[in-house]
């Protein structure tokens, strides 16, 4: 006879009263006060503190014993209870997705190609954003006025916060304090979170709660002193007197009428906790489905019940970075009064010193365990007694989410493995996984209450703020983290970051410019990108973007640098800050003379002079002076510098200058021919290329001080425009070449100090760290550079990377070992992160051979892919398609059919 298995037992919530009665504690949000409602007269209140977490991992020794002793002294100095929660969640890339694949244009081929990318790349690995939180209760307000009771909970809340907010900063850890709806968002997130996914609740939401519904057109057309809002108590009351309207009574009977009235239902406005109560709960044994409006999900609660004698520090990042979602972790920390903690440790004391005298009555050997016991509880009471450590009760929950009971077996039973794995034991909740699902809520309420005693020295080795996740909400990827999950940086977002600078260290070969080229083709449609390239691995991708191709070369560097930007109208302010701007002007083409006429960069200061007169009087020449009215006259050139120069020395005394006793001008007369009458390059193209190979090594740092004085000019040019201008990325490759002149560093410097200002962003790189490092002004870009991405070093240069980042031993041997395409990325701290790209964006980066991440094209395609960008180097490099030798030869390059016309001719 077949039987069928039985049904297990369960508890079921469908309406709503009874799901928010027994599950959702959550009344109200005032401000950033969470109220709650636990079962007594008043509400209590909490507060909520998101943590930003440190890479524990990858510090040294020594930084991980600092952080251990300053998470003790965190602990050490609550006298209250709180909750630790940290959430795995699923990162859901649609919203990425749907920006990127709503690009058009020359870029929208890229752009699919990398949406599909990042989606075959969700299929095979779980894309992960971890969460951090700290719930602060206040101590329960035993008033009868609830708004007495509520501004003593805010006032205290703000203390505790504050002060644990400073505590965190000793230990390097910084947070801030949810406000209201991000509150309301937690609270949907724990309790349903595939409703959140689809869409988050609504500030209108939310403002519709306790509120009369009212027409929008009617209340436009209102005047504004006829729009009213109503009370909680006069719009229940204006209810009960509609209600009453409708209401047929029984007049003989006024009694019957008074009973009958205060029983009659009247519909009542929709409460905050509606608005996260899922459609239904069940309970069964092994676990609990949650029912929400567009699916169901099944959750299991597993608490940490055995631990070893000993751990080491940050044992809880194992189990917190496993590759999965939708787990929670909940960890209840109560500190006990010590005088309470010392009278149950000596009747413990008792108990084990008791066993051992029995034993050795009796001519045994007493029990090893129970000898350690007696020694632990002994040291902990002086410890106790001494004020060196306290007492804490400690409850750690881990909440296990999944679409199906079978994922939710096979996902329970990895995270058993792995807790295993650690000498730690995790049981299933039986029959008591509700009671798990709301002591993983941000309620810092403990109710499974399976806790265990830990001292400050053992309670601090469950450090949760152990991660590396500096991704952000918005911005392009930058590339992918070890644990799965996507790495978006939004290089302009100034709420995160303090500027878009950058530097990137790397050996050669190690990928940098492959690294480069895919995030700024990502950075593309929202911003404009130029770059100085030195090696012409810029020209394939400049022809897939259809970009503006500007090649400098030993006959000629294009551009007029004494050309100004003012249009002659500037009064006021505005007016003195171009005044300002043209001795700014002078003193970089003191620079760029230096540059150019002295074998070390500098001058003295009495040619500097010399060449600062003949500056002046060159600009006066044409009408130009310190009068910002003057600025949009024709500009002067270095021709009509350098024959007001060497005028004296051909015994013309027009221009009143003394007669150039240096040998300036004979210097300078070999360079005139690179310098044109006027510049005809115009920055008209969102990614602009200035390939400087063709220029010899002399010269390079004298095109690469040119270029970037041009755009500084131009970008301030931009920002005095009525018209709002896209964001700017200046991409230098091999900046030492500039570093290695003071002159050039001194600019630079100043460069990385104020582009921030126009809304741009220096990204400097180098594969030479010691020039680049050697100086104090490369270490002050790199301090004004938020964003820093280490990749594979050479054993030569990794100790002056180690000593200028304070790097630990292991950053160093992942810096070694690191392949191509890996390294260490920081804004706030040092996450891994691994460079990946899209086949069609691994051809487009690729200058001489095909990227090992673009495998997935096939033998073929990787042979034809090769051939084809090896043509283009051949023809980037050659030197008649490309050359403007002269201002009467200039042309501008803005599109690829222009290009390919050149290298056909």
């Amino acid at each position: 006879m077949r039987r069928a298995a039985p049904v297990p037992p369960s508890l079921l919530f469908t309406t709503p009263m009874s799901i928010v009665k027994n599950f959702i504690r959550l009344r109200e949000v005032a401000g950033d006060v969470v109220c709650l409602d636990l079962g007594r007269k008043n509400y209590e209140y909490r507060g909520i503190l998101k943590i930003d977490a440190i890479n524990f991992a990858f510090m040294s020794e020594e930084q991980q014993e600092g952080v251990i002793e300053g998470f003790k002294a965190f602990l050490n100095g609550i006298s209250f209870p709180i909750q630790i929660l940290v959430r795995n969640q699923a990162y859901d890339p649609e919203a990425y997705l749907s920006r990127i694949e709503s690009i058009e244009g020359d870029l929208a081929e890229i752009a699919i190609d990398h949406a599909q990318f990042i989606r075959q790349l969700a299929t095979y690995r779980s894309l992960i954003k971890r969460e951090y939180y700290i719930i602060v209760p206040a101590d329960y307000q035993n008033t009868k006025h609830k708004t007495e009771a509520l501004i003593n909970g805010q006032l205290q809340l703000r203390t505790r916060m504050e002060e644990l907010l400073r505590q965190l900063e000793r230990v390097g850890l910084s947070g801030r304090r949810l406000n209201a709806m991000e509150i309301i968002a937690l609270y949907q997130r724990c309790l349903t979170p595939m409703e959140a996914q689809l869409g988050s609740i609504t500030d209108g939401m939310v403002r519709g709660v306790n509120s009369i519904m009212e027409s929008a057109y009617e209340e436009d057309r209102k005047p504004r002193s006829h729009v009213t809002s109503l009370s909680l108590a006069e719009q229940e009351q204006e209810l009960l007197e509609l209600a009453a309207h409708y209401q047929l009574f029984d007049e003989k009977d006024k009694k019957k009428k008074k009973k009958k009235d205060q029983k009659e239902k009247v519909p009542g406005f929709v409460s905050l906790p509606a608005l996260v109560t899922p459609s239904s709960i069940e309970i069964f044994p092994n676990y609990v489905r949650v029912d929400g409006e567009v699916g169901h999900d099944y959750l299991r609660t597993l608490t940490i019940t055995s631990y070893p004698r000993s751990a080491y520090p940050g044992w809880f990042e194992s189990i917190i970075q496993i590759d999965e979602p939708y787990v929670d972790f909940s960890i209840h920390i109560t500190p006990f009064p010590p005088e309470k903690v010392n009278a149950r440790l000596g009747r413990k004391a008792v108990e084990f010193r008791g066993s051992v005298l029995v034993a050795r009555r009796q001519g045994r050997t007493p029990d090893p365990s129970t000898t350690i016991a007696l020694e632990d509880v002994d040291q902990l009471r002086e410890s106790l007694a001494r004020g060196d450590e306290r007492v804490f009760g400690i409850t750690a929950c881990i909440q296990v989410r999944a679409e199906d009971r079978q994922k939710l077996l096979e996902r329970s039973n990895r995270l058993v493995s792995t807790i295993r794995s650690l000498d730690f034991r995790a049981l299933p909740a039986h029959w008591q996984h509700h009671l798990g699902m709301l002591s993983c809520l941000p309620d810092a309420t403990n109710v499974i209450e399976s806790g265990r005693l830990f001292g400050t020295g053992a309670a601090s080795t469950f450090f949760p703020f152990a991660g590396s996740d500096i991704g952000m909400n918005s911005g392009v990827m930058f590339g992918i983290h070890p644990n799965g999950s996507l790495i978006l940086i939004n290089p302009f977002d100034s709420n995160q970051l303090e500027n878009a600078n950058m530097v990137v260290f790397a050996k050669s070969g190690a990928g940098k410019s492959f690294f480069l080229k895919t995030v700024s083709s990502r950075l593309l449609p929202t911003c404009n990108v130029y770059v100085i390239d030195p090696e012409a691995e810029y020209s394939n991708l400049c022809e897939r973007v259809n970009g503006q191709y500007i090649r400098l070369s030993s006959d000629s560097l294009q551009i007029n640098p004494f050309e100004l930007y003012g249009q002659g109208n500037s009064v006021g302010p505005a007016g003195k800050e171009e005044g300002g701007f043209f001795r700014e002007k002078l003193l970089n083409l003191i620079t760029l003379l230096e540059l150019l006429l002295s074998d070390d960069g500098t001058l003295p200061q009495k040619e500097k002079a010399f060449l600062y007169r003949c500056l002046v009087k060159t600009y006066d020449n044409r009408g130009i002076t310190m009068d910002p009215t003057t600025h949009g006259r024709t500009p002067p050139n270095m021709q009509e510098f350098f024959v007001i120069m060497s005028s004296a020395l051909r015994g013309d005394d027009r221009f009143g200058i003394s007669e150039d006793v240096y040998g300036l001008s004979e210097r300078l007369e070999r360079y005139l021919h690179l310098f044109p009458t006027r510049t005809k390059l115009s920055l008209d193209n969102r990614f602009v290329n200035f390939n400087i190979r063709e220029l010899v090594d002399t010269l390079k740092p004298v095109g690469l001080f040119i270029i970037t004085e041009f755009l500084w000019t131009k970008m301030r040019q931009a920002r005095r425009s009525q018209t709002v201008q896209d964001n700017s990325i200046v991409l230098i490759d091999e900046a030492w070449l500039l570093m290695k002149f003071s002159q050039g560093a001194k600019f630079l410097e100043e460069f990385a100090r104020r582009i921030r200002k126009y809304g741009g962003g220096l990204w400097c790189t180098t594969q030479n760290s010691d020039d680049f490092l050697g100086s104090d002004e490369g270490k002050t870009i790199l301090a004004m550079s938020t964003m820093k991405f280490l990749m594979k070093q050479d054993s030569s240069t990794i100790d002056s990377v180690m000593r200028t980042f304070n790097l630990s031993a292991r950053q160093k041997s992942f810096l070694l070992g690191a392949k191509r395409g890996e390294g260490l990325f920081a804004t706030k701290g040092w996450a891994q992160m691994e460079v990946v790209a899209s086949p069609k964006e691994a051809e487009m980066a690729n200058t001489t051979v095909v990227s090992t991440l673009s495998l997935q094209s096939g033998e073929k395609e990787k042979e034809a892919t090769s051939e084809h960008t090896n043509s283009k180097r051949s023809l980037g490099s050659s030197t008649t398609p490309l050359m403007i030798d002269s201002p009467a030869k200039e042309r501008r390059f803005t599109n690829s059919q222009s290009l390919k016309h050149e290298r056909r001719s």
